[in-house]
């Protein structure tokens, strides 16, 4: 489980760098590539939409990027698809957050990171094969927000790993291999 989502994770980002690659990247594509070895077809839009994206976008907020992909193997197979959207809001980053949290199943906690680019405002929910993730920072004059989500049905339920058989334990000796004397053979 743990290849799979590292698999998905390395991905999703570098599916989500290619917009930034140049203009011709903006345009509806469908390429092939290869995936672990594996042909795979990768379907680009240049916008994410509520559907893609599984969540609402903010009320009143300016629209600032968004796109989405969906990676299917050569017979039609879903593999991954991923969403993004990026957009502005004059509302302040605790307001934007309390709203998201309606909106996500389980109404998270929005949590405080802090790191290289600041302080952020992070919401995530992840269930059997989707992960959803809110991210909110201070701009000037208010808020910028993005929106991830990534599905996949290979990922399983997270399952606590097998215990490995563990070895006998030694049983203590005496002095000429007698139990009891207090001393290991």
């Amino acid at each position: 489980m743990r290849k799979s989502i590292v698999r998905l994770t390395a991905l999703s980002l570098l599916l989500s760098v290619l917009p930034a690659l140049g203009a011709e990247q903006r345009k509806p594509r469908r390429e092939e590539m290869l995936l672990d070895g594996n042909p795979v077809v990768v379907d680009y839009r240049i916008t994410a939409g509520e559907d893609e994206l599984g969540l609402p976008l903010y009320p009143a907020a300016t629209p600032v990027n968004s796109f989405a992909y969906t990676v299917t193997t050569k017979e039609g197979k879903p593999v991954l698809e991923y969403a993004f959207a990026e957009s502005t809001s004059r509302d302040a980053p605790a307001v934007v957050a309390e709203y998201y949290r309606a909106q996500l199943p389980g109404h998270p906690a929005p949590e405080l990171l802090s790191g290289e680019q600041g302080e952020r405002l992070v919401l995530a929910v992840g269930t059997t094969g989707e992960v959803r993730m809110v991210t909110i920072t201070q701009a000037p004059g208010g808020s910028r927000i993005e929106l991830v989500r990534a599905t996949t049905p290979d990922i399983p339920e997270a399952r606590p790993a097998p215990r490995a058989p563990q070895p006998p334990s030694p049983r203590p000796r005496g002095r000429r291999g007698r139990p009891g004397r207090g001393t290991w053979a």
